[in-house]
């Protein structure tokens, strides 16, 4: 049972991580706990009752019925209103680390996991400035060889047919 101290500080739009309970499955998938699983979890109520149901599907088949003993397992991490997606890590990494999750939220789970940001969260200046200039010695490398390449083409030590 759960109880209304617990069931008040539930948020219904909200984002939990668990560590795998092997005694929450199956006997057939404890020796792979993360197939089908990501151990991030929606809360769902059911006809008065709570329960966790796993990121991996939209209709999770082992759903964990909350209790209060079985409550503090799960660590909220953010309300899916509160948060954006972020299309690839680089930009992702230049947020602010407590702004930030790496948190496996569909079938793709953990080796697909997503990247999302605090709604309205700004960017660490100097980490977009370190991907600026990275970015700019990068061409500036690239150019150069480029460079090197016409000149051995034009001089003819370098055959041309290869480019």
């Amino acid at each position: 049972m759960l109880s209304q101290e617990n069931i008040n500080k539930l948020h219904m739009n909200g984002i939990y991580r668990c560590d795998p309970v092997l005694e929450w499955l199956p006997s057939y998938k404890r020796d792979n706990p993360y197939w089908c699983r990501n151990w991030t979890f929606k809360v769902i109520e059911r006809n008065g009752k709570y329960f966790m149901y796993d990121t991996y599907w939209t209709g999770d088949d082992y759903p964990v019925k909350l209790t209060n003993e079985n409550f503090d397992k799960f660590e909220y991490l953010f309300d899916l209103n509160d948060i954006q997606y972020v299309n690839s890590y680089k930009n992702w990494l230049e947020y602010p680390e407590e702004d930030r999750w790496r948190v496996p939220l569909d079938s793709g789970g953990i080796n697909y996991a997503k990247y999302v940001v605090r709604r309205g969260v700004k960017k660490v200046k100097e980490r977009v400035v370190e991907r600026m200039q990275r970015d700019i010695d990068y061409l500036k490398y690239d150019l150069a060889h480029k460079e090197r390449i016409l000149a051995g083409i034009l001089d003819g030590s370098i055959d041309w047919n290869k480019y």
